[in-house]
C-alpha cells in the first residue's frame, strides 16, 4: 500500500487573526490546499479533490495541479476508482466530477448538512454529487481493501478521518500546526467548535500514541503527531 499528499493548490483565504481569533497576528495564512493518493492492491483511492479548475471563486489566484499531479504518479482521471471527501467544504470537494469511474464515500451526517435545497442554493459546486455514485457511510467503514474511513466530528458534523495501514489522512481535524499544540485553539471555520476541540485532542493522542503517518489537509509533506508535555507536536519526517 502507498500513500502521499497532493497538493492541489497553495495560497491564502484569511489572516491568521481572522482563522484563529486567539493568534494574535494580521500576517496572511499562507497555505497548501492538499489531496492524498492511497494505491492498494485493489482499488485507487484519492482523499478529497481540493480547490478545483479556474475560474473559481475560493481562492482563485492560487494553481490547479491536482490532475497534472495525479498525471506525474502515473494516475489518470479515469484510474480513481474511489474518492473519499473527508467533509464537504470548498476546498475539498473542487475538482468533484473530474473522476468517471469513481464512486464518492460522504459521511451522511454531512451530507444531511450540506445538501439540502437551502445549502445547494448557497454552494451551487456541490451539485455534482447529486448525479455521482455515492455511498454514504455513517460508522467506521472499510471503503476499500485494507482503507477505512473513522467518523471525526466537530469541524463540519460528518467530518471523517481515513485510515490506510499506518497512514492517516485527516482533512481539517487540524488546520494549523499551532492546534496541534493547543488543540483547544479555535479555528473559525469549526462548525461545532466544542466537538471539533474534543474530537481534535481525542483523535491526535490516538494517532500519537499509535505513531501513525499523517498527512493532514493544510499541512506540507508527512508527519508524525508526538506528546510533548501537555500536548502535541507535529514532527515532520
Amino acid at each position: 500500500m502507498n500513500a502521499a499528499p497532493i497538493a492541489d493548490s497553495e495560497g491564502t483565504f484569511a489572516t491568521l487573526r481572522e482563522a484563529f481569533p486567539a493568534i494574535q497576528s494580521d500576517a496572511a495564512w499562507w497555505i497548501p490546499v492538499n489531496c492524498a493518493l492511497i494505491r492498494t492492491g485493489g482499488a485507487t483511492v484519492l482523499v478529497d479533490t481540493g480547490v478545483g479548475p479556474k475560474p473559481r471563486p475560493f481562492m482563485p489566484d492560487g494553481d490547479a495541479r491536482l490532475l497534472d499531479e495525479l498525471g506525474r504518479a502515473g494516475v489518470s482521471a479515469a484510474d480513481v476508482d474511489l474518492v473519499v471527501l473527508t467533509h464537504l467544504h470548498i476546498d475539498h470537494v473542487g475538482w468533484n466530477g473530474s473522476f468517471p469511474n469513481a464512486r464518492y464515500v460522504v459521511h451522511e451526517d454531512d451530507w444531511a448538512y450540506f445538501m439540502s435545497e437551502s445549502s445547494l442554493a448557497e454552494r451551487p459546486h456541490l451539485r455534482s454529487l447529486l448525479s455521482a455514485d455515492v455511498i454514504r457511510v455513517s460508522d467506521e467503514s472499510e471503503v476499500a481493501p485494507g482503507v477505512r474511513v473513522q467518523p471525526a466530528p466537530g469541524h463540519t458534523p460528518g467530518h471523517t478521518i481515513l485510515r490506510a495501514g499506518d497512514v492517516a489522512v485527516v482533512g481539517d481535524l487540524v488546520a494549523h500546526e499551532l492546534q496541534v499544540v493547543d488543540p483547544s485553539l479555535v479555528f473559525v471555520n469549526d462548525v461545532d467548535v466544542d466537538l471539533a476541540v474534543s474530537t481534535r485532542r481525542r483523535v491526535i493522542g490516538e494517532l500519537a500514541d499509535e505513531g501513525a503517518r499523517v498527512i493532514a489537509g493544510h499541512f506540507r509533506g508527512v508527519g508524525r503527531f508526538e506528546r510533548a508535555g501537555k500536548g502535541f507536536r507535529w514532527a515532520v519526517e
